[in-house]
């Protein structure tokens, strides 16, 4: 019999629980990379939902403070992002698509943000 029948076990269990502890640690900062790049998307679909539902503005002045705000704000963090703005008489929709900067290799996870907005118009009230 061996006069240490456990050497070798530490080795062992650091084998194996090292790259779990390491991949753990990985995906909460992957899923921190992505909550930011969520907020980074809404605060961006939020400024352009505003500027495109101001009196007398358009489609086109959202998507060009939401690109714009995209460009300042989230270009490290929100990758391949896409500002999509429509705006009818009464509301204004704005979607923006892209993906969270990848930290863990493999997993790449979508980012979505959302903002509908009434439009602002004049109605005529008393003065």
């Amino acid at each position: 019999m061996a006069a240490r029948p456990d050497a070798g076990a530490a080795t062992a269990e650091l084998v194996i629980a090292m790259p779990l502890l390491l991949f753990l640690v990985m995906a909460v900062i992957q899923a921190g990379v992505w909550m930011h790049a969520t907020h980074v998307a809404q605060a961006a679909a939020t400024r352009a939902a505003t500027t495109a539902a101001a009196f007398q503005s358009s489609a086109g002045a959202g998507q060009g403070a939401g690109s714009n705000t995209l460009a300042a704000i989230g270009s490290g963090v929100l990758k391949q992002p896409s500002v999509s703005v429509s705006r009818t008489a009464t509301e204004v929709r704005v979607e923006i698509h892209g993906k969270a900067t990848t930290v863990v290799p493999g997993m790449g996870w979508g980012v979505t943000a959302v903002v509908v907005r009434p439009v602002e118009r004049w109605t005529g009230g008393n003065q």
